[in-house]
């Protein structure tokens, strides 16, 4: 017989990974209270993430050292071309970055992509992690430089702005310049 604090975070799980449906809660408390409950059988899969391996619309959720704790965001890869969207929250602890994803995800089946930065190990108790996943694009490919580093992406995208602003205030300077110097020279030419 479980105890019930642990039958209500066991629910909760449940309604967290069927996407918070409404007129459900007397099925979760239910299945909540079967011995054999495994709340990480009813999550999606987690697969680690590397460049380009999560296709649009996939969720990452990245963990990092703040201080000597661990904590982690959610970000959902955009198509290409765009940029993925940060969910708020940055600076949560794992378990509220899983409820975070897991709410997102829904009941998509789609897997929740992990990525361990600065030498964060993989806790057990947050379920299994695998590797198996898309084939990841070759890093020297854009696709994959810019799903790995949005603040990098965007850069590029206001250099490229910048450049195409600077080419064209250059070529009009020029005509500028050219119309200017044109009857300067040709002034010239007629006193010499």
């Amino acid at each position: 017989m479980i105890d019930e604090e642990t039958r209500r975070l066991r629910a909760y799980q449940i309604w967290e990974s069927e996407g918070r449906p409404e007129g459900r809660d007397l099925a979760h408390w239910y299945k909540a209270g079967e011995a054999d409950f495994d709340a990480s059988h009813d999550r999606p899969p987690f697969l680690r993430y590397s460049p380009g391996a999560a296709p649009a619309r996939s969720l990452v959720i990245k963990f990092y050292h703040s201080g000597d704790q661990i904590r982690g965001y959610v970000r959902k890869i955009a198509e290409p071309g765009a940029d993925d969207t940060i969910f708020p929250g940055e600076e949560m602890e794992p378990d509220a970055a899983f409820k975070l994803a897991n709410s997102h995800n829904g009941d998509s089946g789609r897997p929740i992509f992990i990525e361990l930065v600065e030498g964060v190990p993989w806790d057990a108790s947050w379920g299994e992690l695998g590797s198996d996943g898309p084939e990841p694009i070759p890093p020297e490919t854009d696709d994959a430089r810019a799903a790995d580093d949005l603040v990098a992406n965007r850069r590029r995208k206001k250099l490229v702005k910048e450049a195409d602003k600077g080419f064209r205030q250059a070529i009009a300077e020029s005509d500028e310049t050219i119309e200017t110097t044109l009857p300067a020279r040709e002034a010239r030419r007629g006193k010499k």
